[in-house]
Formats: structure tokens, sequence, C-alpha cells
């Protein structure tokens, strides 16, 4: 049982007929006054204003016309190589099991649809929840998250997942740890150019903090399954801090240049730390 809710926001007006809580370019049965037609541009007589009917110019019947709340379709669309089975203080798989959850339930709560895509090398079939309105099924997907072995090496099955959005413009939530290469992020940012992407990242201090200050140390790359045997020492340690540094500040100015500040989880998943992201 979810006993946490997100809240989202986006600043664009849904296409979609069916009726939900953001913004839309339909008319109708919404509580915010939009305008006068004439009854013959909105045959319904429940809406007459008899004020407005006196008053126009060329005597015809005038109703009222309201801006309709409608639903979006939400997606998170994930990173499944290997280097998201890390676990340190919190696994990653756990933490994007939870963040699923979550966002699937606030989702049904909101009145929108909820999607998942799950990528990790192009060669592997992705995990795909179709969009639906199934209270149940993000909770089930996250339990399959939570028992899936994380194992693909590379993510450049990131790169097909826009095949699988729909027409309409999606609130995507695009999770990973974006261990890959800049340009490959750039092309598939490109990709999903369309939607309204919040890059959320999973960034755990502990791949780099917990390596010791000296010593011999085994350092593994899980995508590539190779490993070199590193001597540690407060030099070298501090070189490999001011390296995620650095990768952290343009993984910042990437997703900021298309026009989305990133969303940090480091610390396991917490629910408000998403809602103060969209509200402050």
């Amino acid at each position: 049982m979810i006993s946490n809710e997100i809240h989202y926001k986006v600043a664009w007006r849904s296409r979609s007929s069916f009726p939900g809580h953001h913004a839309s370019h339909q008319r109708g049965g919404g509580m915010q006054f939009r305008n006068h037609v004439p009854l013959i541009d909105a045959p319904d007589p429940r809406r007459f204003d008899v004020r407005a009917s006196l008053r126009d110019p060329f005597e015809q019947i005038q109703v009222r016309v309201y801006q309709q709340t409608s639903a979006i379709p939400v997606y998170v669309i994930a990173d499944l190589s290997a280097s998201m089975s890390f676990a340190g203080a919190h696994a990653k798989p756990d933490v994007l099991a939870d963040f699923v959850a979550c966002i699937s339930y606030s989702a049904y709560k909101t009145g929108d649809t909820f999607g998942f895509i799950g990528c990790g090398e192009r060669s592997a079939e992705p995990l795909l929840l179709p969009p639906t309105v199934n209270r149940a099924a993000g909770a089930d997907l996250a339990d399959k998250l939570r028992a899936r072995s994380l194992s693909g090496q590379g993510s450049d099955g990131l790169l097909d997942a826009a095949d699988f959005l729909g027409a309409r413009r999606a609130l995507v939530f695009l999770v990973s740890d974006f261990h890959f290469s800049f340009d490959l992020l750039r092309r598939v940012l490109a990709t999903l150019a369309y939607h309204d992407v919040v890059p959320v990242v999973v960034w755990d201090p502990r791949e780099y903090e917990d390596l010791p200050g000296f010593g011999l140390a085994r350092v593994a790359d899980p995508e590539t399954t190779r490993s070199r045997l590193l001597f540690m020492r407060p030099r070298l340690k501090q070189r490999i801090r001011e390296r995620f540094a650095a990768r952290r500040k343009v993984l910042g100015d990437i997703f900021t240049q298309h026009g989305r500040v990133p969303l940090f989880v480091g610390d396991g998943f917490d629910p408000a730390e998403v809602t103060r992201y969209f509200f402050g």
C-alpha cells in the first residue's frame, strides 16, 4: 500500500479529451470561464447567458464556454543497464522501484495514464507497461523491478524509447544514473524533444566515497565487467571526487540546455522532494 503521493504540474495545455486536472485546449465543463459564443457554436442551452445575449449587437443567443481540465500521459523511461544495479546506502533498483510505485499511484489519483519503458542495451527487449489507469499496475511493476537482474552492457536502448511513447505530448520522467557518454545523453534527449522530460538522476555518493583513502582497491565497471587494481592514496581519491563533481555539473548543464534542471536523488527516494521540484 502506498502512503505517499507526488504532486506534479506542467506548463503546457493538454490536448486530451479525457477529463483530468491539467489546463487544456478543450472546451467543456470546467470551472474556469473562457468566453461567450453563439449558441450555434456551442449548443448547450444550460450555459445560456441572458445579459450577454441582450448585449449582443447581432442579437444572437450567447452561451458561456468554460475551459476544461484534461488528463495527460505520464511515463517513466528507466535505464536498466548494469550500472543501475549498484547498492550503496540504498540499492538503485529499489530507488527506481519506489519511484515507479509512487508516480504511478500519483498519476492514478490525478486521473492521468501511466506508462513505463525500461531500456538497457539496444539489442535487449525493453520492459514495457502500456499507458494504463489500473491502480495496481505500478505496484506490480515495482515488484518486478526489485526482482530483476540488471546486467545490460550499455544504455543505448534509450535511443528507441521515444518510439513507444504515444502521439500526444507527455510528462516523461527519465530515470538513470547517467553513467554513459554525454554524446549518447544528448542524442537521447533529442529523440524526446517533443515531450516534457524531467531528468531524475540516481546519484549515490558511495560509489566514490566508499573507496579507501589508502591501500589497494579493486574497482569494476559493471557494464563492461572489466576491473582494475588501484593503489589508493588521498590525492587519487580527491581526484576521483573531483571527477564525479565535474560530471555532475556537466549533467546539470546539459539538462538545463534542454529545458529542465535535473532532480538528483541521492539518499533514497523521497516523494516530498519530487513535489518540491515542481512547486518549490
